[in-house]
């Protein structure tokens, strides 16, 4: 790989948070979980931070005049999916990705997806936005990410009247995501 390459890939990624690049492995088969991705933590990091990982897992030091209420970030690849999304007949890859700031007792999730030449297309949607009447979002499935007829199809559990964060999420929902050449909008 050239460094004007290397550079340009690496600038894109500054310029467009949440983005991921490709620094590991060979060939056109991609390790998802020994991958380089540019997270946001779900906004916690809105410039975003990049996160290696290996084995599915990364712990990245925090920058703390960015985050002073944090020292490190526990990143976790939690699932993947892949299918064609975009329609080009080619199959892109859904990145489900968990980050949990540190020293604290949350955990966010943030999606990528990926085209067939591993390049960001978009995220999804934060799960903050579908908490719907409750204080909390839901939560993903990670079994339950599917791209199913060119959408993106993901089990989630949402948090009930008698739910607490410590009891974590009980109501079964499903959520799907279709690509309309821009962004992913949920379906109804």
């Amino acid at each position: 790989m050239s460094v004007s390459r290397v550079v340009g890939g690496l600038a894109a990624c500054v310029l467009l948070a949440g983005c991921a690049h490709r620094v590991h492995g060979s060939g056109s088969e991609q390790d998802w979980r020994d991958a380089t991705y540019t997270i946001t933590c779900d906004g916690v990091v809105p410039g975003g931070f990049r996160a290696t990982l290996h084995d599915g897992a990364a712990t990245v030091p925090a920058d703390v005049s960015d985050t002073p209420a944090y020292l490190s970030f526990d990143v976790r690849l939690e699932a993947t999916a892949s299918g064609d999304l975009d329609g080009d007949g080619r199959p892109d890859t859904v990145v489900l990705l968990q980050c949990h700031p540190q020293p604290s007792n949350g955990i966010v999730e943030e999606v990528q997806v990926f085209d067939a030449a591993h390049h960001l297309i978009a995220g999804l949607p934060s799960p903050r936005t579908l908490r719907e009447q409750t204080i909390l979002p839901p939560v993903y499935d990670p079994a339950g990410l599917k791209v199913r007829d060119g959408d993106i199809v993901a089990a989630m559990k949402a948090y009930g009247p008698d739910d607490s964060h410590a009891s974590g999420p009980s109501v079964p929902i499903t959520v799907r995501w279709h690509w309309n050449g821009r962004t992913f909008q949920r379906v109804p």
